[in-house]
């Protein structure tokens, strides 16, 4: 008689999972996708990742599929000459290889909704020893079970059209926008459309994370006197121009990306001038390794100018039709819309946030506002909450409440879905890192939420963390993001 517990007899039936498929053939395509790169690291990013159940990848079987999607045609190589060693073959996804990874993704999300069909007929035994846990194919924490969940039904299965609408990758809805933001940020359907934002991150960044960093170049007192701001002129709060030397930027740089930062971004106000923007993106373009996004966050610019930035070796902008456009501020909303059209046509990556938001703003404004995003083509977009600085308009306005952020991000993941990867949150509330977002960020320098310059990470937020933060929301932090 053998010695083994009563579940010994099982080792090796079906139920163990050990014949569930890996799915290396995605995850190479995604990676690759991404950037391309050589055999060794590729597997050193993959074994990275959370996706082989703790375990790391079979490096014999990943190189004889890579052979196997080169042969046919999914990936394309390229033999790059090494100076310290043997010449190396780098892998790249093909526009037949683009096409496969549409493919998979509607394949995959078919896979999963059977498997969630079948686990709910299982649990429908009730003999399930912890319905607390959804089963995934290596996905990070999942929704709780619906049978301990008090949501509406209706608006649980309201929640899965929307999430399929965006996981599909088509434009969210406004009436499906109004009626998420409608929910009681205390409420089940709230948890409910938290629960399933969560999952949307799992399917389309991998689980991933990222951090970005802002530095402030300058600040000036400003004519424009946007309400929400530190910088106007008119509140008296910044009394004296400043700005940060090249010198103190490249420092500065060099200690974000050296702690680990995707983006860097440089902040600068109207008055720095195309030129001397220009001259400093180039600068600091060279010292970013392969990955790091290089972002410029500044005024209006053409076509022309968007385009010159982008020869610097910028990659991406922030910028934003912000809540209250023409009321707390007096840019034209339609100017700032075409604006925004204008950074996607450059070929540069498109950031644009729900901002600045307080309690006072109406849920058609936070919709108008997020539909903007999504008309302009952002691949990034979240949430930034208004700090109500002492001196401008709103220093006496409440603070937002931090379950009404979670869930703006929440509605901004759920929403955005396969054209969003990432949802940045700032301030890096929990509860909307538990809700979808994948995104927090360090600044330092001049900041217009604030009365004071910061010499050092503001409000002592630092990467380290950061990483922390994401980290307890199960998410696996990278240094690159596209």
């Amino acid at each position: 008689m053998g010695t083994g517990g009563p579940m010994s007899k099982l080792d090796s039936c079906p139920c163990t999972g050990a014949n569930l498929p890996r799915y290396v053939q995605p995850i190479l395509l995604a990676l690759l996708a991404r950037e391309p790169m050589y055999g060794y690291s590729l597997i050193q990013t993959m074994s990275d990742l959370n996706l082989f159940s703790g375990g790391t990848p079979d490096v014999t079987g990943i190189y004889r599929k890579l052979r196997e999607m080169e042969r046919s045609g999914v990936l394309a190589t390229k033999t790059e000459n090494s100076a310290i060693g043997p010449s190396r073959k780098i892998y790249s996804v093909t526009e037949l290889g683009m096409q496969c990874i549409e493919r998979w993704q509607s394949s995959l999300a078919s896979s999963v909704e059977h498997l969630e069909s079948v686990i709910a007929f299982i649990r429908e035994t009730g003999k399930c020893s912890a319905p607390e846990k959804v089963i995934r194919l290596n996905m990070a924490p999942a929704p709780a079970c619906s049978c301990r969940n008090s949501c509406d039904p209706d608006f649980a299965a309201f929640v899965q059209t929307v999430k399929k609408r965006g996981l599909a990758g088509l434009p969210a809805r406004k009436e499906d926008i109004l009626r998420l933001l409608a929910v009681d940020p205390d409420s089940a359907e709230a948890a409910e459309l938290g629960r399933q934002a969560r999952d949307v991150a799992t399917r389309v960044s991998g689980n991933a994370a990222t951090i970005w960093a802002a530095i402030g170049v300058d600040c000036v007192p400003c004519t424009m006197n946007c309400s929400f701001c530190a910088f106007g002129d008119k509140w008296g709060v910044i009394t004296r121009p400043h700005e940060w030397s090249q010198e103190e930027i490249v420092k500065e740089v060099k200690h974000f990306v050296d702690d680990g930062a995707a983006w860097i971004i440089l902040r600068t106000t109207e008055h720095y001038g195309e030129e001397r923007l220009r001259v400093l993106m180039r600068q600091v373009s060279t010292m970013l390794p392969e990955g790091c996004i290089l972002v410029a966050n500044t005024s209006q610019l053409s076509l022309d100018a968007l385009t010159s930035l982008k020869e610097t070796g910028v990659q991406g902008i922030y910028h934003a039709l912000r809540l209250g456009e023409g009321r707390d501020t007096p840019f034209v909303a339609e100017k700032r819309r075409k604006a925004l059209a204008r950074i996607p046509r450059a070929g540069l990556v498109l950031a644009h946030l729900v901002e600045p938001l307080g309690i006072e703003h109406s849920n058609e404004e936070i919709a108008a506002c997020f539909m903007a995003a999504q008309a302009a083509g952002a691949g990034v977009c979240g949430v930034m909450a208004r700090n109500n600085v002492p001196g401008t308009p709103f220093e006496k306005s409440p603070t937002l409440p931090d379950k009404r952020l979670a869930q703006v991000a929440a509605v901004t993941r759920l929403c955005g879905g396969l054209k969003m990867p990432w949802i940045c949150v700032h301030p890096p509330v929990p509860q909307a890192l538990a809700w979808g977002a994948n995104v927090v960020v360090v600044e330092t320098g001049a900041v217009p939420r604030d009365s004071e310059e910061a010499h050092t990470e503001w409000k002592n937020f630092t990467i380290a963390d950061a990483r922390k933060l994401l980290a307890a929301q199960g998410y696996s932090v990278h240094k690159t993001v596209y």
